[in-house]
């Protein structure tokens, strides 16, 4: 005998489960209208009411005789099975699933469950994939060597870690002028290096990067500076600032190193976003840490700077290099250098104290005291006349320097010391002044 019975009504309402002496109350209390079908529990089809309620049926041991009134009742149905107490007047409830039902409700549970399970994890790995997925197209304009740079360059760098090289075509680092791209593609960090020649700095690397910070203003109008400090290359040393700046909505962060080869500087300048922080910072002192600076000019410069000592004896040996590097710098040939001490010599007196100028010009007055009269004079109009950048014959010129390098030579060594850091002054202001 069934345990539990389910009511379909002839105009299509459904109530359910029920036990059977329920069914039975609801029977004699006239509840249950003509034509209901039952479906007992585990029956294969729809009985009448009046069979399954009968004394024969309820001894019964045989399966009832079908009734062809539609198919068992689904949990899905459109018209739910009711409970007792909505016959009573209650509010109504759902009627309890088959197994069918509640295998085909865990499916479309574990999938829904699935679903947001993907979504979840597909926002979790959204912002990693859009890196990753970056981080490839920075290394597609990426050359395979991890040694760059030549002679042509200036310099070597053995790049480190983290770091690649760029491609001339890559679309990151566009800067026309610039020697060499680089990137750190996990930080989103991109580099370059650029030269120019500036003897007029005289190896003043803070009026370098004062330079070029003053260069960068009108396209990053609010560059701050955060500081400055000496720096390790891989040979030699640098000076190196950090900076920020905003662009829009983004904050960035950035850092330049600048270093001098003969008249030639150098920097190597990086950027990332701010959210980089501190690890951008360290790897961009690695980065530095691994340029080797070729030294070709500086090496060009100290031996010109050897040779021509000998004809230029009033100056130091750095007031020299500056002279040379200037005119290297311009493609200009070295034999005119001596002129050019004359000529810087003369200029830079306005730079120095009165009473610096007053001690030069005692020293030259020992130069000048052997030589007569007549050659004074005319030698002095000579000297005016380079000073002024006036042309001079070339032999009149020779005198002039010869009876200077002679007059030097002849001073006591205190007093050439004396001339020569007086005269690297001089020369030094006539750059600064010009």
């Amino acid at each position: 005998m069934a345990d539990e019975y389910t009511l379909l009504f002839p105009d299509g309402t459904r109530y359910g489960p029920i036990d059977r002496a329920t069914l039975e109350s609801w029977s004699t209390e006239g509840r249950i209208p003509d034509g209901a079908l039952v479906w007992p529990d585990g029956a294969p089809d729809w009985l009448r009411i009046e069979e399954v309620l009968s004394p024969a049926r309820a001894d019964a041991t045989s399966s009832p005789a079908p009734v062809d009134d539609g198919p068992p009742p689904e949990d899905d149905a459109g018209t739910q099975p009711h409970t007792p107490d909505e016959l009573r007047g209650g509010a109504p409830r759902r009627a309890g699933l088959s197994s069918h039902g509640r295998a085909l409700l865990l499916v479309g549970g574990g999938a829904i469950l699935v679903v947001v399970l993907l979504a979840g994890l597909i926002s979790l790995l959204r912002p990693a994939l859009a890196k990753r997925s970056r981080i490839a197209d920075i290394e597609k304009h990426a050359i395979a060597d991890r040694r760059v740079g030549d002679a042509r360059l200036g310099f070597v760098v053995d790049l480190p870690p983290g770091w690649v090289a760029l491609r001339e075509d890559n679309p990151y680092v566009v800067t026309r002028g610039a020697r060499l791209a680089v990137s750190y593609p996990a930080l989103d960090a991109f580099g370059e290096a650029q030269s120019r020649p500036d003897p007029d700095i005289m190896g003043d690397l803070d009026r370098q990067i004062d330079l070029l910070l003053q260069e960068r203003v009108p396209s990053q109008p609010s560059l701050r500076e955060d500081g400055r400090a000496d720096v390790q290359l891989g040979r030699g040393r640098g000076r190196l600032v950090r900076t920020h700046w905003e662009d829009g909505l983004d904050s960035f962060r950035g850092a330049t190193a600048v270093w001098v080869d003969g008249y030639e500087y150098y920097w190597l300048e990086a950027w990332a976003p701010a959210s980089a922080g501190e690890e951008f910072d360290r790897a961009f002192v690695e980065l530095v840490g691994a340029i080797a600076p070729s030294g070709n000019l500086a090496a060009r410069v100290e031996e010109a700077a050897e040779r021509l000592s000998v004809e230029v004896p009033e100056l130091p040996r750095e007031a020299l290099r500056l002279l040379i590097g200037e005119r290297m710098s311009k493609g200009e040939a070295l034999e005119d250098v001596p002129v050019d001490a004359l000529r810087a010599v003369s200029r830079g007196l306005e730079g120095l104290s009165a009473a610096e100028a007053r001690e030069m010009g005692e020293i030259y007055g020992q130069i000048w005291e052997p030589v007569p009269d007549l050659q004074r004079r005319r030698l002095a109009q000579v000297l005016a006349l380079v000073k002024a950048d006036r042309p001079v014959p070339a032999a009149e010129v020779r005198a002039l320097r010869e009876v200077v390098k002679a007059g030097v030579v002849a001073l006591p060594p205190e007093q050439r010391e004396r001339l020569q850091e007086l005269s690297g002054r001089a020369v030094e202001r006539s750059l600064v002044l010009r």
